[in-house]
């Protein structure tokens, strides 16, 4: 199924080693059928860990991409290894994606992974949320990662759910503030709504009104909409907080617990609802055939033009993973390659899921999928129509601390 480009997002999952990013991405797998079963990183069954290495070690080593269909949009998931020795992985999926989720653990709040890839977005000035992860297990404490958070990142922290609690200081649902509804956990993963607890809404209406502070200073009109006690309409609630995405001046905390799944689907309705398009995504640095740099703005109707910011060789082939940055894709299409000023013909195209490709016959402009046997095409290049040819700035990969070649004997 294709999707326009204002119904697509792509998201890139970033934090520390073992804060849960990659149960994360196949909790919304399987919440949404893209998965017949919730895989396990310690039992080397997901989605997005299929390397044997990732198996063995139980940890991701590079970027997958996890596609999902929910609620007519389809979200691109790029999940990143936390680990530090593959940060070029992690700078390859933020150079196409338009919003970041850092994972945090309700277990140890702040982690450095956070902290990095923190500056990171910063440094791209690219939107994002939190996810505070493993909130229903054995000595996690949400309030207090939470305070954390908002003790290192300020007041623009906003919560969006609030866990509910019962006797026992386990997590037993969680509250949707925008919607002002209460869920819990259904026995096959799905979220089942139940009513508020009476001492929860005194929590629910300061968590609200604190929101709608937030929305009030997006614009003047708002401002005065607050100031003069007048409720705001859903729609302009959710106006609001997109736009204080957009514009960095609000960060959405959402939590969950990705084995349960509790909690995935208010993270799926938040992606969709407050993080951008390839549309209003923070445009890429462009060199054009003067030499000349301006920005380049992603549209559907301009000519095509692809960047290959990955690239896998297996014993199944060669993939150049590319991202639509204007125009559609087709196989057999003529495209220029910018570094080299050769001309290429187009391979089949497909769309990842972890290790699997499906062919396609079409990519549409702001997706992400994968172009077949593309012998002469690197990672970084950029692959455009012949009458507008067009080089992206390349990926900024962190220096190499050190260097070694490896030569064969035969």
């Amino acid at each position: 199924m294709s999707y326009s480009v204002q119904n697509i997002r792509n998201v890139c999952l970033l934090g520390h080693g073992g804060n849960g990013k990659t149960s994360l991405a196949e909790s919304m797998l399987f919440l949404t059928g893209g998965t017949p079963r919730l895989g396990n990183p310690a039992d080397g069954n997901t989605v997005c860990d299929y390397d044997p290495e990732e198996t063995r070690r139980q940890i991701s080593i590079s970027t997958a991409v996890a596609p999902i269909e929910y609620n007519g949009c389809k979200i691109n998931v790029l999940d990143t290894p936390g680990y530090f020795d593959f940060s070029g992985e992690v700078m390859e999926a933020m150079q196409v994606s338009d919003a970041a989720i850092i994972v945090c653990s309700a277990k140890g709040g702040m982690s450095v992974g956070a902290e990095k890839a923190w500056k990171l977005c910063q440094r791209r000035n690219m939107p994002r949320l939190l996810y505070i992860s493993k909130t229903d297990e054995d000595n996690s404490d949400y309030n207090a990662a939470f305070d954390t958070l908002r003790e290192r990142f300020g007041k623009n922290i906003a919560p969006v759910v609030a866990p509910i609690w019962d006797a026992d200081k386990k997590v037993i649902g969680f509250i949707d503030v925008l919607h002002k509804r209460a869920f819990e956990a259904g026995p096959k993963g799905e979220r089942v709504e139940i009513d508020v607890p009476d001492e929860k809404l005194p929590v629910l209406d300061e968590l609200y009104d604190a929101l709608k502070e937030s929305v009030a200073e997006t614009s003047e009109e708002l401002m005065d909409k607050y100031f003069s006690g007048e409720d705001f309409t859903y729609a302009e609630m959710i106006q609001g907080l997109r736009q204080g995405v957009k514009d960095l001046s609000l960060f959405p905390v959402v939590c969950g617990s990705a084995i349960t799944g509790l909690g995935t689907r208010m993270l799926l309705d938040i992606i969709v609802e407050l993080l951008p398009s390839p549309l209003e995504g923070h445009p890429l640095m462009g060199e054009n055939e003067k030499g000349e740099l301006d920005e380049f703005v992603a549209f559907p109707g301009a000519l095509p033009c692809a960047f290959v910011w990955k690239t896998v060789s297996d014993q199944y082939g060669k993939y150049s993973y590319v991202k639509v940055l204007s125009g559609n894709l087709k196989p057999d299409m003529q495209v220029v390659n910018a570094r080299t000023g050769a001309t290429e013909k187009l391979g089949r195209l497909y769309v990842m899921k972890g290790k699997k490709a499906e062919e396609v016959k079409e990519l549409e402009c702001g997706d992400i999928g994968a172009i077949g046997k593309m012998d002469k095409v690197k990672t970084g290049d950029t692959l455009s129509d012949p009458r507008k040819v067009v080089k992206i700035e390349p990926i900024p990969f962190p220096e190499p601390c050190y260097s070694v070649a490896i030569s064969p004997k035969t």
